[in-house]
């Protein structure tokens, strides 16, 4: 139920799911198996993603930009959010979609 691809990272208590995933590293991308947060729900996931983006100083930037779809994304690409060096484009795009499917 992990929706945000949200790291299990050495202060996290709950349950993981060790899961390959894609890496950027000194920007090659790398497969490579990491721990992932696991979830009793999705209701769980986006609770989890909520307090980490409002409670990290890291992503100040980006609740300050949550008017403009692509600023956002780019502020949480910008903070380190991802390893993609494409991810702020990805996600605004898949936002931008979402919200043109719902009108």
């Amino acid at each position: 139920h992990n929706l945000f691809g949200i790291k299990a990272d050495s202060n996290w208590k709950g349950p993981v799911a060790e899961v390959t995933t894609t890496e950027f590293i000194d920007g090659q991308p790398r497969k490579l198996v990491a721990r992932f947060r696991a979830y009793e729900s999705y209701e769980a996931s986006f609770r989890d993603y909520a307090r980490l983006i409002n409670e990290s100083p890291r992503y100040a930037k980006a609740r300050q930009n949550t008017a403009s779809v692509d600023a956002y994304a780019a502020h949480l690409q910008q903070a380190g959010y991802a390893t993609d060096p494409a991810y702020g484009s990805k996600l605004s795009r898949a936002i931008s979609m979402a919200v043109r499917l719902q009108a």
